[in-house]
């Protein structure tokens, strides 16, 4: 998968170019020699020979799906209709930088309390267990011990790698996403962000708002809000609000929002207030996450160092009571 700070600048690459009156192939043709990463550079190729047979760019993204997710398609798609695919890639850039910039933060914050628990691991348990369970010991425990970290650890890489692709395999997988403590709300704010930022281009572009709602929903990455806002669309044709509607899925505040921003006539407003407001609630999640991961980093050294402890403080017991019986 690409990471993001290449695609940002893969898009503020091409958006730049474009609003500079360069033409699309011509942008390709470019990028082919100076995108960042070497799978970019070939997939701006490809989109040059798409643009050559006479496509368009976001038929060509389509093809490249693990480079560029979903909600980047779409808003692309919408750009190519309204004449704004610049403004959209300069859009996708910033959301894209943003969230970068929260992901160094927290590996920096991260950097520290790592290296300690890797030395208790390793050092923690060294004097007792040699003494006790000779080399072979020492090293079950310590590998053992590494094994069931990286194993958890790539656990969560795995998942933060699927949220990021903005694929959730079903709905039900979904909802259990969105139910996992502190992880959980990091995905719903996301998923909004996503969707308001895709409802609003929609909007934007002419899209009628039943037609847009469900291209908004898939382009998302919440299976759940996805099937929420196909269910919508029957009850906007029976006449109910879209407040009314999303009552039940956003949080009041967001619903709130979308009130006053129907009854204002100031809508697309509103929608943007709400990308932004739900990128800064993750950004401040993401933040809280990382103030405590180091905190339970902490505490599980305290813990292994303690089970160390406690286990050569058991074996000495148990070398005594040898040789007391002895």
């Amino acid at each position: 998968m690409t990471s993001q700070s290449h695609l940002a600048a893969y898009y503020r690459q091409l958006a730049t170019l474009l609003a500079s009156g360069v033409a699309m192939l011509r942008a390709l043709e470019t990028l082919e020699r100076s995108a960042p990463g070497r799978r970019l550079r070939a997939v701006s190729a490809a989109l040059g020979e798409r643009i050559r047979a006479g496509g368009d760019l976001s038929d060509g993204l389509a093809a490249h799906a693990t480079v560029f997710p979903a909600l980047h398609r779409e808003l692309i798609r919408v750009g190519e209709r309204s004449g704004t695919v610049d403004r959209q890639l300069n859009h996708l850039a910033a959301h894209l930088e943003q969230l970068a910039a929260v992901r160094r933060e927290i590996r920096g914050q991260l950097a520290y309390p790592l290296l300690t628990l890797h030395l208790a691991i390793i050092l923690v348990p060294l004097p007792p267990l040699l003494l006790a369970q000779g080399v072979g010991g020492y090293l079950r425990v310590v590998i053992g011990a590494l094994a069931a970290f990286y194993a958890g650890a790539a656990s969560v890489w795995f998942l933060a790698r699927q949220l990021a692709r903005s694929r959730p395999v079903s709905v039900a997988a979904d909802r259990f996403v969105l139910a996992l403590p502190a992880i959980g709300k990091i995905h719903r704010d996301l998923a909004l962000t996503r969707f308001f930022a895709a409802l609003r281009a929609l909007l934007d572009a002419g899209v009628v708002i039943l037609e847009a709602l469900p291209r908004a929903g898939a382009a998302c990455g919440s299976a759940a809000l996805a099937k929420a806002s196909r269910d919508a669309a029957p009850r906007l044709q029976r006449g109910e609000s879209l407040a009314t509607v999303w009552a039940n899925v956003l949080p009041p505040t967001a619903a709130s929002m979308i009130a006053t921003g129907q009854e204002s006539g100031k809508l697309d407003d509103m929608l943007a207030h709400l990308e932004q407001y739900f990128l800064d609630e993750s950004r401040r999640r993401f933040r809280a996450l990382a103030n405590w991961l180091p905190k339970l980093i902490y505490a599980a050294v305290v813990l292994w160092v303690g089970w160390m402890i406690l286990q050569a403080g058991f074996g000495y017991l148990g070398i005594l009571r040898q040789g007391l019986g002895g």
